[in-house]
């Protein structure tokens, strides 16, 4: 049964049958108001805590995601999984005003895979949302086409089943280009999760279970031989591969990290194709 979260400052008639509609269909429809705190409550999120601050240049990449700390298990990695993952924001004359709840979504669909639709008047969804989200799934004008809307969501929870059963992925990288360019590369086999730092990725991993890093050599503050460092000495994270993607191909830079023994060594230079090639061929010889 997939999961949609309905945010609406009030159910009128006309919404409440499209809620029924939808729980017709074989669909679970969780209600909440258009507020940030109030849609963070329902994926587990902390946004309060400033430890996750991170450079606005990559903020809509970077997942934030904050269950409790520590190694998961099983029970609590299915919780993650069965957060809503298809929104639908009900327009009822509402105005710009929502700027904040808009940008927090833009945000979900970048990090988390949520698939994101719209439904109002054409006068609403153009002051709203404009012309050119493209957050944004599909705009719906009403009165809406029910059978059309039903037919796209069960495309999408098709596709969010499927999506469970991939690997994950955590790319650290401080280059904003090559973390938007790797995610793009990998996100239609893997769930991705990326880092603009190395105690950005450390914050995350606290929090989630990963099955492979991808990790910079060359960042501030931390570099990536000294996070690879963290990792290996943290009991929580010592056994989750790693393997370097890095522009740094000199003899000294990779007997610096022989020693933590990752997983493999590429270089951003190769063709995305091998570089793909390489990550599959490592998961393919796990099985």
């Amino acid at each position: 049964m997939s999961k949609v979260l309905f945010i609406t400052e009030k159910v009128s008639f006309i919404s409440e049958g499209i809620i029924n509609h939808l729980k017709a269909q074989n669909f679970e429809v969780l209600t909440v108001k258009p507020d940030v705190t109030a849609i963070s409550n329902f994926l587990k999120e902390d946004n309060g805590n400033d430890e996750d601050a991170i450079d606005p240049e990559v903020a809509a990449l970077l997942s934030q995601q904050s269950e409790e700390g520590g190694e998961a298990s099983a029970a609590e990695d299915d919780k993650k999984d069965d957060i809503p993952r298809i929104f639908i924001l009900y327009l009822q004359g509402e105005d710009n005003l929502m700027i904040d709840v808009l940008g927090y979504i833009r945000d979900l669909v970048e990090d988390r895979g949520i698939r994101f639709f719209v439904i109002g008047t054409q006068e609403e969804l153009d002051t709203v949302v404009g012309k050119k989200a493209d957050y944004v799934a599909q705009t719906y004008t009403r009165p809406v086409d029910l059978a059309d809307l039903i037919k796209r969501l069960q495309k999408e929870g098709e596709a969010v089943d499927k999506l469970k059963e991939f690997k994950s992925i955590l790319i650290v990288d401080d280059d904003a280009t090559a973390l938007r360019s790797m995610k793009s590369l990998l996100s239609t086999r893997y769930k991705i999760l990326v880092a603009s730092s190395g105690m950005n990725a450390i914050t995350i991993l606290a929090k989630n279970k990963v099955d492979l890093i991808l990790l910079d050599f060359e960042m501030p503050i931390v570099n990536g031989p000294k996070v690879l460092e963290m990792i290996r000495s943290d009991p929580n994270t010592a056994n989750i591969p790693v393997m370097f993607l890095t522009a740094k191909g000199d003899k000294r830079s990779i007997m610096e990290v022989l020693r933590f023994k990752p997983e493999k060594y590429l270089l951003k230079t190769m063709l995305p194709k091998d570089i793909l090639d390489s990550i599959d061929d490592f998961f393919r010889t796990r099985k």
